[in-house]
């Protein structure tokens, strides 16, 4: 029922559009964030920070690959979202949740000189984790739901190939059938 009026496919858009926003109100406040903001103390800080690398600041290869490894990825979670069957809710959910922080960065990486608007700060003094965005979290949190979806589905066997039973089982019973008619 949850499916009629929140699809799976929503999750895209929505990380988009949030990722977005929340980019342009950071930007709008530049100077502002460049002194930090603390929202809940040390623990979390809004910065402004532009991020030339990939995950994290990690892997700075450059625009051209990272843009090219965002598309490529873009058109693959569209592929696997619309082939995968839509009774796996949550597996679609995390698959567009995913696309839409790789579009959120993607964006960024096009319009701003391959730079990311990075301005999520968590940590305490001096132990701070990697600065992230709105579209880091899409991809951070479906890729963590896309993983439990895939172990869970594992465990209850309920992927496709456990709907069939075993050809064995078909050949057992034919055979039992042709018993049966014997006189």
């Amino acid at each position: 029922m949850l499916n009629r009026f929140f699809p799976a496919w929503i999750w895209a858009p929505l990380v988009l559009v949030v990722d977005l926003v929340s980019k342009r109100i950071v930007l709008a406040h530049e100077e502002a964030l460049r002194r930090k903001i603390e929202v809940l103390g040390e623990l979390l800080r809004f910065i402004y920070v532009r991020n030339p690398g990939s995950a994290m600041g990690l892997f700075p290869v450059g625009r051209t690959v990272l843009v090219s490894v965002s598309i490529l990825a873009s058109i693959f979670l569209t592929y696997l979202f619309f082939t995968t069957e839509k009774r796996l809710t949550v597996r679609r959910a995390a698959m567009a949740a995913i696309l839409g922080g790789a579009l959120g960065n993607l964006v960024d990486r096009l319009f701003y000189d391959g730079l990311v608007v990075d301005f999520i700060d968590i940590g305490i003094g001096t132990s701070r984790f990697y600065t992230f965005n709105v579209a880091d979290m899409g991809v951070t949190i479906g890729g963590a739901l896309l993983f439990l979806s895939l172990l869970r589905e594992s465990f209850s066997g309920s992927d496709d190939k456990q709907t069939d039973p075993a050809p064995e089982a078909q050949m057992a019973t034919a055979a039992d059938k042709g018993r049966d008619e014997t006189p």
